[in-house]
């Protein structure tokens, strides 16, 4: 084959590739994903764990929400929580408290339902409390 031949072959195959790849931009963007979020109260499984957020509140401390778990006998309780607030992430304290959850705060090894307190820092604004375990994240919005 002749180089002008060549050149003009390598050409064509990179407007087919630019091509491609502009059709695959525009079906990318068109995509949704839609994100689920439960209403207060709405229990979810959650991986290995059956997870509920009772409420969220914004307190003068921080945020307040008050959980339910149940699930892996052993599990620590502030594992996997987050509250998105004021654009930032954020993790729960685990300060000892009153009826709230700690460091040490295990999901009970008979089945019971452990309920307590998770505290985050105080924002303007809370978005939702998310929990992730086992690959899967729910999100409760107030």
């Amino acid at each position: 084959m002749k180089t002008r031949t060549l050149l003009l072959l390598s050409v064509a195959c990179g407007l087919m590739i630019l091509l491609a790849g502009g059709v695959k931009l525009f079906q990318v963007a068109t995509d949704r994903t839609d994100v689920e979020v439960l209403s207060l109260g709405e229990a979810a499984m959650v991986g290995d764990m059956d997870v509920t957020v009772i409420s969220i509140e914004n307190t003068d401390s921080g945020v307040v929400a008050v959980v339910e778990m149940s699930g892996v006998a052993g599990a620590e309780v502030l594992d996997g929580w987050s509250m998105l607030g004021d654009g930032e992430l954020s993790e729960p304290s685990g300060a000892v408290a009153d009826g709230a959850c700690d460091a040490s705060s295990v999901v009970p090894a008979d089945g019971e339902v452990v309920r307590c307190s998770l505290r985050f820092p105080a924002v303007d604004a809370e978005q939702y409390v998310a929990y992730q375990r086992g690959g899967e994240l729910r999100r409760w919005a107030p």
